[in-house]
């Protein structure tokens, strides 16, 4: 007869599950289906509207060449900050920890207002502008807004100075951060460095 009980089995069971690593998948799998959605959906608007290369012109240097350039200025600090953060945060230092996150708030909530201008204008320039950058602005917007929460949520816990507390929640949201800066980049090298009408040309040309 076994001396094993059901709640001992649960237990052991629960031990070969690993928890951080279920949640960082399951965070990823999120941020890669965003890119595939934000993706399919500006490239079916493209198709189905039949918009040509020609129709996409260079827009107002203002908005191409420095808003954007801002904004992953802003995203790449941010994630460096981050960063920073969580090697404070590894040697249990709290107040430099408190800090750094306070920093990166700021720069992520200044992230955030430059992609809801952006956001505003694109929407209004013309329908190409709204069919191509608008899409890809709301995202880059949501992305900002759930970033400076996430690190609202991380300050809070941190004020508890519970190290278990914030070791389960920073890893996850460190993942949001770092696609945030990335996901940026690659952006702004599509839509501003690569024009629309070029990569339209080179679909055109090779698909």
């Amino acid at each position: 007869m076994s001396t094993h009980s059901p709640a001992s089995a649960h237990a052991a069971h629960e031990e070969h599950i690993d928890h951080q690593g279920n949640a960082n998948l399951a965070v990823w799998c999120g941020l890669v289906a965003l890119t595939f959605m934000t993706g399919t959906f500006v490239a079916a608007n493209v198709y189905l509207r039949g918009w040509s290369p020609s129709k996409f012109g260079k827009l107002h240097p203002g908005l191409l060449t420095q808003l954007p350039d801002y904004a992953v200025l802003c995203a790449i600090l941010s994630a460096i900050l981050v960063v920073i953060a969580g090697a404070l945060f590894v040697k249990d230092k709290w107040g430099a920890f408190r800090g750094v996150l306070a920093l990166a708030t700021l720069s992520y909530v200044a992230m955030t207002g430059i992609h809801f201008r952006l956001m505003l204008w694109v929407g209004h320039y013309s329908p190409q502008a709204a069919t191509i950058y608008a899409p890809t602005e709301v995202a880059q917007f949501v992305l900002s807004a759930i970033c400076v929460i996430l690190l609202a949520v991380a300050g809070w816990y941190s004020t508890f100075a519970n190290k278990g507390k914030v070791n389960a929640f920073f890893p996850v949201a460190t993942n949001v951060w770092i696609y945030t800066a990335l996901s940026g980049i690659v952006i702004l090298l599509l839509e501003n460095v690569l024009t629309v009408g070029q990569f339209a040309a080179w679909c055109g040309q090779h698909l």
